[in-house]
């Protein structure tokens, strides 16, 4: 989960504005700018495109959660968006669910919308256990090649520690992979070597 940082919004002929359909000065609540369900486009302000389905907004800390096609959750800051364009409009079951005047309609889509805020929290809540702001710009980036490969990793202190039986301590070389218990896990140890090895950049 990675969440932009701070910048200022623009928007090109087909924005966020232009979606919603309004000419005044008045902020749209961002669940109206930007509907739950409806494909979007985000071009930041570091020059970074980010893609995917809204997944809730919150409005209290002005972010947008979306899920991008890796099925990963994004956490966007409104204030790093510099450009912004709907590529398609919420499902038309969505809509229905939304905008259904039947009381059990309107239940069944407030738990819906509550359940998958719930969801997208719990995601963006684990993906920040993973964030080690004491670690290097590498140490992160070895980290989640790690975590992806072998889901079993955590942090202490500065050094991961995968599977509890290897540590990888900084600056994260394949020299730097270790047994916590010498004599056992020689092949996990080559796994974890091979990969902090792929690993390239400064740390």
């Amino acid at each position: 989960m990675k969440a932009a940082a701070a910048g200022g919004e623009t928007s090109s002929s087909s924005t966020s504005n232009d979606a919603a359909g309004t000419d005044n000065n008045t902020p749209l609540p961002l669940y109206s700018k930007y509907p739950i369900s409806s494909q979007w486009e985000f071009t930041l302000k570091n020059g970074e495109t980010v893609k995917g389905e809204i997944y809730c907004t919150d409005p209290v800390a002005d972010l947008v959660v979306l899920q991008d096609p890796l099925n990963d959750i994004r956490m966007i800051s409104v204030s790093s968006i510099q450009e912004s364009r709907q590529v398609n409009e919420a499902s038309a079951g969505a809509k229905q669910k939304l905008t259904s005047s039947s009381s059990n309609n309107v239940v069944h889509a407030k738990k819906a919308l509550e359940e998958r805020e719930k969801r997208a929290i719990r995601l963006a809540q684990d993906s920040f256990k993973h964030l080690n702001p004491k670690a290097t710009p590498k140490g992160q980036i070895v980290f989640d090649r790690l975590l992806k490969a072998c889901k079993d990793v955590s942090w202490k202190g500065e050094s991961i520690i995968v599977l509890d039986s290897i540590q990888v301590d900084p600056p994260y070389e394949q020299a730097n992979c270790k047994l916590l218990k010498p004599g056992s896990g020689q092949g996990s140890l080559d796994r974890v070597q091979k990969i902090v090895s792929s690993v390239g950049g400064s740390s």
